[in-house]
């Protein structure tokens, strides 16, 4: 087998991908090499797109988070001249960190070791003490301007930035997968959604994909919720796969999701996915919904509910929440999540927040059990044999149509053949 410990990280030509992936299994080793991680960040976080922000976190001109895009911290800048901006988080002068708080509201960064002073929109504005460097300075002042990500564009309201100047656009990226972003819209008056809530932040103790691929994992819930499931009554759905409608579908480009919406219309009640409330008792929410849609379109959008996807690489729609991952290591994550509010909808927006914690909070019920069940994994992977993990369940069943490649049996491993497949094409180029 094709050695992938050594270092530096192996060329194209050095590495053989199916050494690592095949049809329905990988290689533990994708989940704890070093150097097969350091060619995701030389690969998938260094050519291709990556989700970093939402719309709603950055309004005001000269607001700003910090985030990365693999290793590489970036402020995400809304500018003074309207147009936001993914930057470089690094003073050109000495690479200094230029800001560390997570989010506020700035015109310009200084850096707090020569006290070189940018603008929100990366120029350099002001250089301490000047003229030491002499009448040159001014000719190369224009090129010490924060540095870019060469690409951000964004998808109703989801900003995501490439690192790479050249590639397919973001459209081409999201594929199949903006059906899921619309149907999490929809279910906005506005069509708009705010992400404002401050994020929840995990550590795992485990590799980023095997955070994001559990996330469409049908055949764990029944073990690693029973907890849940046994506490929440009744559920949303029966969780035994063969007594329902529910497909995972492999959307193509890395895309995967759990698709509850035909189990929902068969049931046709509204709300079944959000506690089984009613209209009544959400009477703002459904007033405005009802001036937006036609009765046949907000029917159907209070049926089936937000979407349940993973959007390749690193961002889940995880129905009224959304998450997205932060690689720290081959063996270690962070997970970020935050409640989908709708603007203007108060009351509506106090429930989502209380059910979030319920379920992503320091003491919630699903991401607790999700983390406990990473690390076990991890932990497992230190027994280097067997060498493959197996990922053939549901294979012979799978079949394809305009979706994607579907499956019928909630519990079949298709998103995770589907997330392969993608990782396979990304990791496997040259670098």
């Amino acid at each position: 087998m094709t050695s992938i410990e050594s270092a530096p990280t192996p060329a194209a030509d050095e590495f053989d991908v199916t050494d690592f992936v095949q049809e329905a299994r990988v290689d533990g080793a994708v989940y704890t090499s070093p150097a097969i991680y350091q060619r995701e960040l030389d690969t998938i976080y260094s050519k291709g797109w990556v989700y970093v922000a939402h719309e709603s976190e950055v309004t005001e001109r000269g607001d700003y988070l910090t985030r990365k895009i693999g290793t590489n911290p970036v402020i995400v800048a809304h500018g003074k001249d309207g147009e936001v901006r993914v930057l470089l988080n690094r003073c050109t002068h000495r690479a200094n960190k230029l800001c560390n708080a997570e989010k506020g509201n700035a015109t310009n960064f200084r850096c707090p070791y020569h006290g070189w002073n940018f603008s929100n929109d990366g120029s350099l504005t002001a250089v301490p003490m000047r003229e030491g460097y002499g009448d040159a300075f001014q000719a190369v002042r224009d090129e010490l301007a924060l540095a870019e990500a060469p690409r951000v564009d964004s998808y109703g309201g989801f900003i995501f930035a490439s690192m790479a100047p050249e590639g397919i656009t973001l459209l081409e990226h999201l594929g199949r997968s903006t059906k899921a972003i619309d149907r999490l819209l929809a279910l906005s008056p506005t069509g708009e959604i705010d992400l404002r809530a401050n994020w929840m932040k995990h550590r795992h103790l485990a590799n980023w994909k095997m955070v994001v691929e559990n996330n469409v994992d049908g055949y764990h819930a029944l073990f690693t919720h029973k907890s849940v499931y046994d506490a929440i009554r009744p559920a949303k759905v029966s969780h035994i796969p063969s007594k329902v409608k529910v497909v995972v579908r492999d959307l193509g480009e890395g895309h995967s999701e759990i698709d509850y919406a035909e189990e929902y219309r068969k049931l046709d009640e509204e709300f079944i996915w959000y506690g089984r409330t009613t209209r009544e008792r959400l009477p703002e929410y459904a007033a405005a919904m009802e001036a937006s849609k036609s009765p046949e379109e907000l029917h159907d959008a209070l049926v089936v509910g937000p979407p349940h996807t993973l959007i390749w690489p690193n961002l889940f729609l995880a129905e009224m929440n959304v998450m997205y991952v932060e690689p720290i290591g081959p063996e270690m994550t962070i997970a970020y999540t935050t409640p989908v509010l709708i603007p203007g909808q108060d009351k509506l927006n106090q429930r989502t927040i209380r059910r979030a914690e319920g379920a992503m909070g320091p003491a919630g019920f699903l991401i607790a059990d999700d983390g406990e069940i990473g690390m076990r994994n991890q932990a497992g992977l230190a027994a280097t044999n067997p060498k493959w993990l197996v990922l053939a369940r549901g294979l012979e069943t799978d079949f394809e149509d305009e979706t994607g490649i579907v499956n019928n049996d909630k519990s079949a491993e298709t998103p995770q053949r589907g997330f392969y497949r993608q990782w396979a094409a990304v990791v496997g180029q040259e670098i």
